[in-house]
């Protein structure tokens, strides 16, 4: 007759097979050295579409955690240039890159200060503060940054067509952890387009299929003088620090070029 397992050894038993499923579930989801090119996301709210980094001979693997239209999250292995060190837990977001403008307003006859567009908005990372803003906005797929830039002035603007777009530099949003890069712009030489409504660019359909459109909130449009910005930056009115830059490298190169 089979001999039943007495309850101490029942519970010996159970004991080692739960560690060895622990140590299965470690080894498979925690340990970096697994890691291979695992373009499966453990948790997905939509198709991310835009750019993903890999940095060659120094992204060695990639997991992706969780992903959605707007961002994908990912545990890199990294080789620290320079040595042999390797970090198997480098968590890297891939965001879709982006434009900021500060935009000119239209000039009157016999005004002599310039003037621009800016935006009182608040955000949900501002600690219920408003700020000051510039336009900003994902590059679509299939559109370059400065036809994103004029597509954001004319939409965000009230149809406003600028003649100048003036490149001031693309900048990485976090040097460690990703985040896209910004391109900032000025718009000079600007009026409005009263009868022309704004267009989608970047070959996308409907409205539906533009990333950034579903991240907008209320903003009230306000016109200032080149003084009143300056001020403005100074005392870090502008809370975002893509919108302080872009603001800040702005007024150097209005200076620096004696538009002002």
């Amino acid at each position: 007759m089979r001999r039943e397992p007495i309850p101490s050894q029942l519970s010996k038993q159970v004991k080692i097979v739960l560690l060895v499923a622990i140590i299965l579930f470690v080894t498979k989801f925690l340990v970096g050295g697994s890691i291979q090119n695992d373009h499966q996301c453990q948790v997905s709210f939509g198709k991310y579409h835009g750019k993903q980094y890999k940095q060659n001979g120094e992204t060695l693997g990639s997991k992706c955690l969780v992903e959605s239209k707007f961002m994908k999250v990912q545990q890199h292995k990294v080789k620290i240039p320079g040595n042999n060190d390797l970090i198997d837990d480098w968590l890297w977001i891939d965001y879709h890159d982006r434009i900021n403008v500060l935009v000119q307003d239209e000039q009157k006859v016999g005004e002599k200060e310039l003037k621009f567009l800016v935006i009182e908005q608040s955000k949900y990372a501002l600690e219920g503060r408003m700020s000051l803003a510039i336009v900003g906005g994902i590059i679509e797929p299939g559109e370059t940054a400065e036809s994103a830039a004029r597509r954001e002035v004319q939409e965000e603007m009230n149809n406003m067509q600028c003649n100048d777009f003036r490149f001031l530099g693309r900048f990485r949003t976090d040097v460690n952890r990703g985040m896209g890069w910004v391109n900032s712009y000025i718009a000079l030489d600007c009026s409005r387009q009263q009868n022309q409504k704004a267009r989608l660019g970047g070959g996308f359909a409907s409205i539906e299929d533009e990333v950034g459109v579903a991240d907008t909130e209320k903003q009230n449009l306000k016109t200032i003088g080149f003084e009143e910005l300056k001020n403005a930056a100074m005392k870090g009115e502008f809370l975002e620090v893509q919108w302080s830059n872009t603001v800040s490298l702005a007024l150097l190169h209005l200076n620096s070029n004696g538009l002002v």
